[in-house]
C-alpha cells in the first residue's frame, strides 16, 4: 500500500513537472502559399538578443513549425533571394500556439501580443494607401490651395496614427511587444501622449 502511494505521487509529481514545461513553451505552426518552397530553410532569428541564437527548419509540404522557450522580439524569414516574394515576419515568442501564414503579405496570430501586433500592423496597411494619395496629390499640385489640401490630409492622418500608436502602446504596457515597440513608435506622439504613456508604464 505504501508503495502504491509512493508511485503515484511520483506519477503526479512528473505530471506537474509536464506541464509547467509545456505551458511555458512557444509552438509555432506555419505555412507557405505552395510546395514550391520545399527543402527550403525557414529561420527565426532573434532581434535584439544575437546570443540567444538563430533556430532553423527545413520547409515540407508547404509547411514549418518551430517550438521551444524564452519569449522574445523574432523575426522569421527564407534566404535573402526568397524575401521579395515571402515577407519577413515579426512576432513575440510567447507561449502558446503560433499561427503563421508566410506570403507576400503575412500574418501572425494566435496568442495576445501576436494578435495585438498583427491588428496593428493590418491597420498601417489600410492607411499606407492614403500616405501614398496624399504625397502624390502634393507633388501634383499646381497651386498652393492644392498643395495645403493634401498636407491637410496627411496631418490629419498623423494624428490618428499618433493616436493609435498611443493607446497601443499603453495597451501593451512593458511586455514583450510594448518594451519593444516602444523604441520606434514613442517619436510619433506628441508631449502629451509621452507624458501619459511614461505614467502609465510606472
Amino acid at each position: 500500500m505504501k508503495n502504491t502511494c509512493l508511485l503515484f505521487f511520483a506519477i503526479l509529481l512528473f505530471s506537474c513537472i509536464g506541464c509547467t514545461s509545456s505551458s511555458k513553451q512557444y509552438h509555432i505552426v506555419g505555412t507557405l502559399p505552395s510546395t514550391d518552397y520545399d527543402g527550403e530553410w525557414m529561420y527565426l532569428v532573434p532581434v535584439e538578443n544575437r546570443e540567444g541564437g538563430i533556430d532553423s527548419v527545413k520547409i515540407k509540404d508547404a509547411a514549418f513549425e518551430f517550438t521551444g522557450e524564452g519569449e522574445e522580439m523574432r523575426i522569421l524569414r527564407l534566404r535573402p533571394v526568397l524575401r521579395i516574394r515571402i515577407q519577413e515576419l515579426l512576432l513575440v515568442t510567447e507561449p502558446g500556439e503560433i499561427s503563421v501564414k508566410a506570403d507576400s503579405i503575412g500574418s501572425v496570430t494566435g496568442t495576445p501580443q501576436n494578435d495585438a501586433l498583427q491588428a496593428w500592423k493590418d491597420d498601417l496597411d489600410k492607411k499606407r494607401n492614403i500616405y501614398v494619395f496624399a504625397y502624390d496629390g502634393f507633388k501634383s499640385s499646381k497651386t498652393r490651395e492644392d498643395s495645403l489640401k493634401f498636407l491637410r490630409i496627411r496631418d490629419s492622418l498623423m494624428q490618428v496614427d499618433a493616436e493609435r500608436n498611443f493607446m497601443f502602446l499603453k495597451e501593451q504596457g512593458n511586455n514583450t511587444l510594448g518594451t519593444f515597440m516602444q523604441k520606434s513608435l514613442r517619436s510619433s506622439l506628441n508631449e502629451q501622449q509621452k507624458k501619459e504613456l511614461d505614467a502609465s508604464l510606472k
